[in-house]
């Protein structure tokens, strides 16, 4: 067995693993070990000194492999070139399908490949493992003098929060949405994870800030639901890592929407969930009658409902509640910029507000779905996860394969409908087009067209990694013909530009990346298939666009006819 992916997938666990089934430890070297009776591990092929040391302890583990068990955990480009060296095109080949699939196995030599890149922490199994090796409650019952009574133990705080079957589905949302631009490593999901709930803190630190200041010494800057993000590291932290640049590509808590940033100025006529969250004193009011605490906290819980300010830490039904009806300028001004702009590098209120109400508040708003459509910039995230199951499951998928088809002869040509199939523009109209651009498309020449019943869809990890990986659909494949040389792979961001082209029928804006992925779509198409008989023209400056038969004069030695 040959195990690939990136580093922190896992590749070093499965060799310990390994060989403590067999009662022994991992080799501390790479070469090629015996670690039982005909038991051989290769710990890295990577490690190895140089091209001709990992030919030859692949060539031996095939061999061993032949009488006994081989493992070896290598990384792509390294097994790769090792393969080419060692000239095996069937290997080659079945490395290619595994990349693809996630697994294969080839029979003579007998070698099964399985890329681990494919593995998903947000698995169904998985996931629940991993919160529970973070949160559960024996690891956070809190250490001797712990203030999270008192609302001032933000890790406590935010390890019970996560503790929520709600809000870790939303976590897992924002995961897979993030696994569309990187691989989610397991080292990376765990160390945002624990990042989100500990962050710099300890439990003597914490304990003598809250002697020395109170309450007011923790806030929303120390939650969870900003951290997940990023909130708290270095801008040099953040480009480091892939994960945490596609969980920030959500734009969570930049978009704005009118009712929930209603709730912040005046949560009075919010459901009481919400007001909880702002922490509005008429529904979770810590202090007991005749306790001597100040207005701004008298709704507090804990720091995840604070907010710092100007004027000191306040709830978030404080800040809103100033800065709407307070009426002296300097008190409305300190609050505004509280909102708005945040303090000391720490995201603006209404941002936190919003990451709030993400995971805390989504069934006042009518669920998972409806929440991500309005607080995040992938506004058709569920729709392709709930999608991805029900191509893996088998269930029909005709009408969103004719969706998906609108949507792309938009982004193309920009005639949207999909009553003429797919349209393959000519590769020349394409590349000038500029799919998503933010301009009217002009008229483009038509290639050929593709019938819907010649369309399928598929997701990439089928057959044989699905009983070695724990593997999550959160993509779909679009295919021509059952032909693996013609697909599509939809990720989020492909996902929202094709929904956004069929819904609106206007510019896109998606990236580059997913553009260029596109171009390659249709020219491989163009290249495979002949042109249709006859010149036809998409013409969607036409009322309504449409698909025009072109009919060129005809020449003869007379004249013309």
């Amino acid at each position: 067995m040959v195990l690939t992916g990136n580093a922190g997938t896992g590749k070093t666990a499965v060799a310990e693993a390994f060989c403590e089934t067999l009662n022994t430890t991992l080799p501390s070297n790479d070469q090629l070990s015996e670690v039982a009776a005909d038991k051989w591990v290769v710990k890295d092929l990577s490690g190895l000194p140089d091209p001709r040391a990992r030919e030859d302890a692949m060539a031996s583990a095939l061999t061993k492999s032949l009488t006994g068990q081989a493992l070896v955990c290598a990384n792509e480009g390294v097994l790769r070139d090792t393969l080419e060296g060692l000239h095996e095109p069937g290997l080659l080949a079945s490395l290619d399908l595994a990349l693809r699939h996630g697994a294969s196995h080839h029979d003579v030599p007998a070698v099964t490949f399985v890329n681990v890149n494919r593995q998903r922490p947000t698995a169904d199994g998985f996931w629940q493992s991993i919160l529970e090796y973070l949160f559960r409650d024996d690891l956070w019952r809190g250490c001797d003098g712990c203030p999270f009574d008192s609302g001032a133990c933000p890790m406590r705080s935010n390890a019970e929060k996560l503790r929520s079957p709600v809000v870790q589905e939303q976590v897992r949302t924002l995961l897979r949405l993030a696994s569309g631009d990187a691989v989610p490593t397991l080292r990376e999901v765990l160390a945002i994870l624990s990042w989100a709930v500990v962050g710099g803190h300890t439990c003597h630190e914490t304990k003598n800030r809250f002697r020395d200041i109170g309450p007011e010494a923790f806030t929303a800057s120390e939650a969870y639901y900003t951290r997940l993000v990023g909130g708290g590291l270095p801008d040099h932290v953040l480009e480091r890592s892939p994960l945490l640049v596609g969980l920030r590509s959500a734009g969570l808590g930049e978009v704005s929407d009118l009712e929930i940033d209603g709730w912040l100025r005046d949560s009075t006529g919010a459901p009481s969930l919400i007001r909880g969250l702002a922490g509005n004193p008429q529904v979770r009011a810590r202090a007991a009658d005749g306790d001597d605490q100040d207005v701004a906290l008298a709704g507090t819980v804990s720091a995840l409902d604070r907010v710092s300010t100007l004027q000191g830490a306040m709830t978030f039904h404080a800040l809103g509640e100033m800065v709407s009806t307070d009426e002296d300028p300097t008190r409305v001004e300190d609050g505004l910029d509280a909102l708005v702009g945040g303090r000391n590098n720490d995201a603006a209120g209404q941002v936190l507000w919003r990451q709030r109400v993400f995971f805390e508040g989504v069934d006042p708003i009518g669920g998972p779905t409806a929440v991500a459509r309005r607080l995040l910039d992938y506004r058709h995230t569920a729709e392709l996860i709930a999608l991805a199951h029900d191509v893996a499951a088998g269930r029909d998928t005709v009408l969103t394969v004719r969706q998906m088809a609108r949507g792309l002869n938009f982004l193309v040509t920009g005639f949207s409908s999909a009553d003429e199939g797919l349209i393959v523009p000519d590769p020349a109209c394409l590349f000038a087009r500029d799919p998503g651009s933010f301009r009217p498309a002009s008229p483009s020449l038509v290639h050929s067209q593709i019938s819907l019943n010649r369309l399928s869809l598929s997701t990439p990890d089928q057959g044989l990694v699905e009983d070695l990986l724990d593997v999550d659909h959160i993509e779909v494949e679009l295919i021509v013909d059952d032909n693996p040389t013609h697909l599509l792979r939809i990720k989020p961001r492909m996902y929202e530009a094709i929904c956004e082209a069929a819904e609106y029928q206007g510019p896109v804006g998606q990236g580059v990346a997913e553009m260029n992925d596109l171009r390659a779509f249709y020219g491989t198409l163009a290249s495979t298939f002949e042109p249709d008989g006859g010149l036809r023209v998409a013409n969607p400056k036409a009322l309504p666009p449409t698909l025009v038969n072109v009919a060129l004069p005809h020449f003869t030695s007379g004249g013309t006819e």
